[in-house]
């Protein structure tokens, strides 16, 4: 009833003083004020913050998820213990606390099936990043002033550097550095930037604002150089990991658990 009563008066409250509705008139007008001013007023910013908080969330699991260097063996035990064991919901709660899992025996995926699809996981983020982070920097260096001229031969260079923050957390992870959750939050954090200003340059309709990726798009030329030098360097994770991993079972995969 208070939750109620408050809401009630305050819109009272708004038809009276704001709108102007005389006070008799401005009780029946309550359900509509709701409905049109509250509600549909709302949209906008109900829709942009859902997708900050999907941003965040995914960005946050992938952050979490190359911090710790058994990332792909933790997630196909969620896999094969809750997801296809019947328990999806723990599945998803252990997937949200990812960072509070316990480090396994093995680094690696034991069953063949999950080293290929965490390969194509780890393709497909990359490819992700690679557009992401590219958009990133460009945004950064237009806001500061600096302008990136767009030429085929340039344009392998703004996915490398967009590639290398991803990339320097996972090998940070490989090495076992102490802060590298604390390296990867800033990518939850820049995108966030990214999200927030792309969606207020589009509100506003805003003609000055410049996107590195729409640009490719346009250009043949531009959108086949960006293919081409993306499909490289995606798999340098790949390979990576993969490489990694060798290392690992050729070892008996000591570190996963703190072993000497």
């Amino acid at each position: 009833m208070v939750i109620v009563g408050v809401i009630a008066v305050w819109v009272y409250s708004f038809n009276v003083i704001i709108k102007g509705l005389n006070p008799f008139w401005a009780l029946f007008e309550i359900i509509d004020t709701l409905s049109e001013d509250v509600l549909m007023g709302s949209f906008v910013t109900v829709v942009v913050g859902l997708v900050i908080v999907a941003v965040f969330t995914l960005t946050k699991l992938y952050t979490q998820v190359i911090s710790n260097v058994a990332s792909f063996r933790i997630l196909e035990d969620i896999m094969y213990e809750d997801v296809f064991g019947g328990s999806p919901s723990r599945g998803l709660y252990r997937l949200l606390h990812f960072e509070d899992e316990e480090l396994p025996a093995t680094v690696h995926p034991v069953r063949p099936t999950s080293s290929v699809i965490a390969f194509g996981l780890i393709y497909g983020m990359s490819w992700v990043y690679v557009g992401l982070f590219s958009e990133a920097l460009f945004f950064v260096s237009w806001s500061a002033g600096v302008d990136l001229p767009i030429t085929a031969e340039n344009l392998q260079l703004l996915p490398t550097l967009a590639l290398s923050i991803p990339f320097s957390a996972r090998v940070m992870a490989y090495l076992r550095y102490p802060y590298v959750q604390d390296f990867a939050d800033i990518m939850p954090a820049a995108l966030f930037v990214l999200v927030l200003v792309a969606s207020l340059g589009f509100l506003f309709e805003s003609h000055d604002q410049k996107f590195f990726l729409a640009q490719v798009w346009e250009d043949p030329v531009f959108l086949q150089a960006f293919i081409r030098n993306g499909l490289l360097l995606a798999f340098l994770p790949v390979f990576t990991e993969g490489f990694f991993w060798i290392v690992t079972i050729l070892m008996g995969s000591p570190g996963a658990v703190g072993e000497e």
